[in-house]
């Protein structure tokens, strides 16, 4: 049975995690989710509530442990705020993420593409999703048809996340006919997108 340890952790982390542990869970998986703060609490048995999602749960020493089965049906998130409020200081910022491969960090290439891939997974989860996430150099072949991280970018992209490619990139590798999601843009609006950006994020 895999444990999804949310032990100081403060909303929305825990449920995101719990979301993204019942997303990789087998059908009819059981998982047991470990709380330590009534909010979170609250919050993540609301979410397997409204999903329909049976539960069972016990506590010792301020500690709840939620045991859950995956069931047949996937539940999904479409605004985490619904279930907890993100602070006004996050929210305000204007976070860009800067993408300049198709592998995450240096050192074992199989080991950084399954990072990336697992970075943007992951990302449609977080809340507040960044404005705009920019691609450059090998940072674009993650956006052509049938990367791994295709349907995640489409899915941030939807929920109004910017995608800006390097259109010198495009031409480097040869991929202009192979991208499908996203807008090509050239070197000046890069540069303006994170000339404006309070962070940037370079995964």
């Amino acid at each position: 049975m895999k444990v999804v340890d949310t032990k100081g952790l403060t909303c929305p982390a825990p449920l995101i995690k719990t979301r993204q542990a019942l997303n990789e869970a087998l059908e009819g998986e059981s998982l047991q989710i470990v709380i330590d703060n009534a909010t979170s609490l609250s919050n993540i048995r609301r979410f397997l509530k409204d999903n329909k999602l049976s539960s069972s749960e016990k506590e010792e020493n301020a500690i709840w442990t939620i045991t859950v089965n995956r069931g047949e049906v996937m539940p999904v998130i479409e605004n985490i705020e619904d279930y907890c409020s993100v602070s006004e200081e996050r929210t305000g910022k204007n976070v860009v993420v800067a993408i300049a491969s198709d592998k995450m960090g240096t050192g074992d290439d199989e080991l950084g593409t399954r990072l990336i891939n697992s970075f943007f997974k992951v990302l449609p989860l977080v809340q507040p999703l960044p404005s705009s996430v920019v691609f450059y150099n090998a940072g674009v072949k993650l956006a052509v048809t049938g990367s791994l991280a295709e349907e995640y970018l489409k899915e941030i992209e939807a929920k109004g996340v910017k995608l800006y490619l390097c259109t010198t990139c495009i031409d480097y590798f040869l991929l202009r006919e192979k991208i499908k999601v996203g807008n090509i843009s050239d070197m000046y609006q890069i540069i303006n997108v994170l000339n404006e950006a309070d962070l940037i994020i370079r995964p």
